[in-house]
């Protein structure tokens, strides 16, 4: 077999095969070989005093994937060194991307063998594995003793648990088979931590758990399984030295868990990965696109504007829901935004500053995240500043905030339902966004039907052009975000703009409902089952919006036994 190269160092065949071979077919193959994917772990099960329903029905075991996010950030804890800038890939059928159906195929399995030697060999030429394991000295032979060293502590980090023994046996009879294969001890070293990065232990965190001792049909998952969740759902990474420390004492029970729940969201990554919990669930991701390439987006005046837009996002998430606690209520309705320069005349006021600044907002016009100029930026057009698009602001509202789930359409060709109005109707550029949306969507009683479920949601924002910015004529024609026959809460109601209806909004019990589910698909990378349903509805049973504490929400959230129960394989 031909030695497989990366630039001028070889890596030969043999060691190679067996590095990739025990890895891809993703984990079936450890499985079909009789290999565990993970030991067998039998913790003292002193979490079982802990009740759980009895009317729940747990959904299966599963594994997941690392994202592109949650590979990066593990590698960064664990190496001090940065993935590629350009690694994206993950699995979005929870609304999030960390679901649970990530598949490893032969493509991504490639990229991230490249990116793993990559890293080893960053990780050992820069001196950080000397750094963490002294027995190494690069350019000095690699010893058993030393192996043995690394394998352990660097494998308890790299798979969130203690190495197994066939692990750590398996590991050490690869550095024995490579070290006369390579031609230098630091190319050795190197192999090491590449085959440890390649490791679906590494690539995976399991979520199968160890069965109940009063009810082997159901799983509870260990205590390192339990660290990871918490872990990549609270900072997107793998669990720190504290955390890791009390899974191996198996001092999880809900007490402690919450303890970690509030040090971890207090810390610079939790907050980060909150306010990503909140750009994901608002369906705002394009706002980080917007800063990498505004040149796509022709309705921006900048980078510079890109950056105010995304950073007002944070800030306003930071603000209201992390320093001061807020309530999904609050979310929705604060009076609040956060300019400079580029973005203030948005708002119709003016700022000098570099830096973002609070912006006290007009309540008759604008109030909550989703009045920002941030979040309607993203659901806009992308080239036209005065067209604002009421297909995705309706979406947002019946998907996001109602749970009342609306797929887009196959087998229409919306371009040329366009084009024929535009043939049809005088003067049909003049035409408001509306307007233009109601002559296209009329000409099939199909598609009439079915933007009706949705896009009136969407006409209550047409107010706000592509930018966010208030408008109340588009040239000589009067804006129209009247909207009847509006079903919230199970009522037909009207509201004329998205100022009189979020009022009701935050009244009602679907709101809170259906953010419950959202947080808890964020938590189990599912988009549904046993689980969210369950946990959607006990975290706020007893709420409202206005008393919805979010951060006391995701504390209770990681403090219910369910979210650790699974089905027995």
């Amino acid at each position: 077999m031909r030695a497989r190269r990366r630039g001028s160092r070889a890596i030969p065949g043999a060691v190679a095969l067996a590095l990739c071979g025990a890895c891809y077919s993703g984990v079936g193959s450890f499985e079909k070989q009789g290999v565990p994917l993970w030991d067998d772990h039998q913790a003292d099960d002193d979490d079982d005093d802990e009740p759980i329903s009895e009317l729940y029905s747990p959904d299966p075991g599963q594994i997941r994937l690392l994202s592109a996010h949650e590979y990066a950030n593990t590698v960064r804890d664990l190496l001090g060194v940065e993935a590629s800038s350009d690694l994206d890939y993950g699995e979005i059928g929870s609304g999030f991307d960390n679901g649970s159906g990530g598949q490893l195929d032969e493509n991504l399995f490639g990229i991230l063998h490249r990116e793993a030697e990559r890293l080893a060999e960053q990780y050992v030429g820069t001196g950080g594995l000397a750094a963490a394991f002294p027995c190494f000295t690069p350019g000095q032979a690699l010893d058993q003793g030393c192996a043995e060293t690394i394998v352990d502590g660097l494998g308890r980090r790299a798979f969130r648990r203690p190495v197994d023994a066939q692990t750590r046996d398996q590991l050490l009879a690869f550095v024995s088979q490579a070290r006369d294969a390579v031609d230098t001890p630091t190319q050795l070293a190197e192999l090491l931590v590449t085959r440890m990065l390649m490791s679906p232990r590494f690539l995976y965190r399991s979520e199968i758990g160890v069965p109940l001792d009063d009810d082997p049909s159901m799983t509870r998952l260990d205590p390192f399984e339990k660290a990871s969740l918490l872990s990549y759902s609270l900072v997107g990474s793998m669990p720190d030295e504290a955390l890791l420390a009390d899974a191996e004492a198996d001092r999880l029970d809900s007490e402690r868990t919450r303890e970690h729940v509030r040090r971890l969201l207090a810390t610079d990554p939790g907050r980060a990965q909150l306010v990503r919990f909140f750009v994901q669930w608002l369906r705002a991701d394009a706002l980080e696109t917007m800063v990498r390439s505004p040149e796509s987006y022709p309705k921006l005046s900048g980078l510079a504007q890109a950056q105010a837009l995304r950073d007002e996002l944070t800030a306003f998430v930071e603000t209201v829901v992390i320093d001061e606690r807020g309530t999904l209520a609050e979310l929705l309705t604060r009076n609040l935004a956060f300019v400079n320069r580029h973005t203030a005349a948005l708002y119709g006021a003016s700022s000098d500053a570099e830096e973002l600044e609070p912006l006290v907002l007009d309540p008759q016009q604008r109030g909550g995240v989703l009045t920002l100029a941030s979040v309607m930026a993203v659901h806009s057009s992308s080239a036209e500043v005065h067209r604002d698009k009421p297909i995705r602001r309706g979406l947002l509202v019946k998907n996001q905030l109602l749970c009342e789930d609306v797929g887009l359409p196959s087998g229409i060709d919306i371009q040329s339902a366009a084009e024929d109005a535009m043939d049809e109707v005088p003067d049909f550029e003049q035409l408001t966004t509306r307007e233009q949306l109601e002559i296209i969507t009329s000409q099939d009683p199909i598609c009439e039907a079915c933007h009706a479920t949705f896009m009136p949601y969407g006409y209550l924002w047409s107010n706000f052009d592509a930018l966010g910015q208030y408008q109340t004529h588009f040239g000589d024609r009067l804006l129209d975000a009247y909207v009847e026959d509006l079903q919230l809460d199970g009522e037909l109601r009207a509201y004329d703009g998205v100022m009189a209806m979020l009022p009701e909004l935050v009244d009602g019990q679907q709101l809170p409902r259906c953010f419950g589910r959202n947080v808890a698909r964020y938590a189990s990378g599912l988009a549904d089952g046993e689980i969210v349903d369950h946990l959607g509805e006990v975290l706020t049973a007893d709420h409202d919006a206005h008393d919805l504490d979010i951060l006391a929400l995701v504390e209770d959230l990681f403090a219910t036994p369910e979210l650790y129960i699974r089905e027995a394989p």
